[in-house]
């Protein structure tokens, strides 16, 4: 049967037209889609999971996402230097924040593991947004991906709160660390002195016990945030 008749009439027109509401575009091979919200099981044998899972979709839209958002932050943010679209885009792309998208899209409904049986961190969501970018990309090609961000993704950003907000850096290197399986981040204050402006901490940051990186500010947290950006703009090189 032709895509344009099952849509219509087979059994999986319900299917067809609850992803044509979420994605705006009439999915063709709903397998994509059906792998991007199935999460993973600890009973599979390793190549149902490879084949029935989010994961290998959303490194795929993680990518994906990522250049559409850089693409938006160079061209509508010409007064920023690298570091700041880099922050900028961090900020967009952050698992925190991919939640909140995650949970407006109500994308849960489209998960069919039952309610009892999802894990109880919200992370996942996040990484379902990146596996549904995936799918699309890999059955209606890139301009349909960027499309669905763009209509779908991009409205619910506040560029402006974005830009402004404060960023954290410490949240993003040991979220960094834990998905490429760095090791142990440990943060030790190294000296507190008396200043004409108060008192200012050093602190020293190790990974697996190697100082990679310094920060210093006014608060213990502050020189952290500080050694935290520091050690990001190292290991992103």
């Amino acid at each position: 049967m032709k895509v344009w008749l099952r849509r219509l009439f087979g059994p999986e027109r319900a299917e067809y037209s609850r992803l044509h509401k979420l994605i705006g575009t009439w999915p063709t091979e709903l397998s994509w889609y059906r792998a991007a919200f199935s999460l993973p099981a600890a009973s599979q044998s390793r190549e149902a999971y490879l084949v029935q899972s989010y994961e290998r979709l959303e490194f795929l839209g993680d990518a994906v996402l990522q250049l559409v958002v850089t693409d938006y932050v160079f061209r509508h943010y010409p007064h920023f230097d690298e570091g700041e679209m880099t922050e900028l885009r961090a900020k967009v792309v952050n698992t925190e924040h991919l939640v909140e998208i995650a949970q407006r899209l109500m994308l849960v409904q489209f998960i069919p593991t039952p309610a009892q049986a999802l894990p109880k961190r919200l992370d996942y969501l996040a990484d379902i947004v990146e596996a549904l970018i995936g799918a699309i990309y890999m059955d209606r090609g890139y301009g349909s991906a960027k499309r669905f961000i763009w209509r779908r993704i991009f409205p619910l950003i506040r560029w402006s709160q974005m830009e402004a907000a404060e960023f954290n850096y410490k949240g993003r290197l040991l979220e960094l660390v834990q998905q490429r399986q760095l090791g142990q981040v440990e943060f030790v204050v190294q000296e507190r002195r008396r200043t004409s402006r108060g008192e200012v901490f050093l602190v020293r940051l190790r990974l697996n016990g190697k100082e990679i990186s310094t920060g210093s500010g006014l608060r213990k947290k502050e020189a952290e945030q500080a050694a935290a950006r520091a050690a990001l703009r190292l290991l992103s090189e």
